[in-house]
């Protein structure tokens, strides 16, 4: 197996590169992340030893590009930096699989090493990407452009699940078993208000991606050329809707149909504007024409 060390520090790297190869692995040593760039290009590797602090960058945004990339391979951090729980906890969720501080001993190194190298290639998450969009699962992070989108749990957790199987349907109920455990009290229109947040926050960042709806089915996250922005929604059907959606919310009026009118505009997408226009009308219509004959 072919091991590479990058570190500027000659004496560590000729120690952990002699200790690698007595321990039976072939072993390169890179002094500089431009170094290691042409090293990866030129050879696969089984495992990266990768120092923090290194002439040209810092060892951990090189972690973050490689995953970015799709790079699979297990990257093991080796930083002479103090013991931090917060260093450590930063270069895990960068994507390294294991956090080592100098001095280390041997003996450890080689035993981490072989340790990375035992675990199956499908555990490891390569990062997602739609678009101008990225999903880092090993941090949960959400990126629009290289910058991070930052979004509640719920939205995250639905925007992984559609980035997953970007370009096809996911069904309302595979979101529900994926959000939800059977504690959990559900509203009926959980799922859609959640599309409907994760839509804004997409067309808020000027992400190239949309979640289109697969009317009685569930939802598709397609990817665009360039960002999908929302019109401007006339005020008064603003209005409207945010009047009809109080009196639900407030119980202020018997009619039937007036939830499934605030559930429609909650989840309304863009090239609907003009439906939620009456809806939103004709909800205020019947609630007060309701409240008027109950007076």
């Amino acid at each position: 197996m072919r091991i590479l060390v990058v570190d500027d520090n000659a004496a560590c790297a000729s120690c952990f590169g002699e200790t690698l190869r007595e321990a039976g692995f072939v072993v390169d040593v890179s002094a500089n992340l431009a170094e290691a760039d042409d090293s990866v290009s030129v050879a696969t590797y089984d495992a990266i030893l990768v120092d923090r602090m290194l002439p040209d960058g810092d060892g951990l945004d090189w972690i973050r590009s490689q995953r970015r990339g799709g790079g699979t391979v297990p990257m093991l951090i080796v930083s002479a930096e103090r013991d931090e729980v917060d260093h450590r906890i930063e270069g895990l969720n960068a994507g390294a699989d294991d956090y080592m501080v100098k001095p280390v001993p041997l003996d450890e190194l080689v035993a981490r090493v072989r340790a990375v190298l035992r675990r199956p290639p499908a555990i490891l998450n390569p990062v997602l990407q739609a678009g101008n969009v990225e999903f880092d699962p090993s941090n949960r992070e959400v990126l629009v452009d290289g910058k991070a989108l930052r979004m509640p749990r719920r939205e995250t957790c639905i925007f992984e699940m559609l980035i997953r199987r970007v370009g096809k349907t996911v069904t309302k109920s595979l979101l529900e078993e994926g959000l939800y455990s059977f504690e959990d009290e559900v509203s009926a229109n959980a799922i859609e208000v959640g599309i409907y947040r994760l839509r804004g926050h997409l067309m808020g960042s000027s992400a190239t991606v949309s979640v289109r709806t697969v009317r009685g089915t569930g939802y598709v996250l397609e990817p665009h050329d360039v960002p999908i922005v929302a019109p401007q929604v006339p005020q008064a059907a603003l209005i409207a809707a945010q009047v009809a959606v109080a009196l639900v919310n407030d119980g202020s009026s018997n009619a039937p149909a007036l939830p499934a009118i605030a559930a429609s505009l909650s989840t309304m997408q863009a090239h609907e504007t003009n439906v939620a226009v009456v809806a939103a009308a004709l909800a205020v219509s019947m609630a007060v024409g309701t409240d008027d004959d109950g007076a």
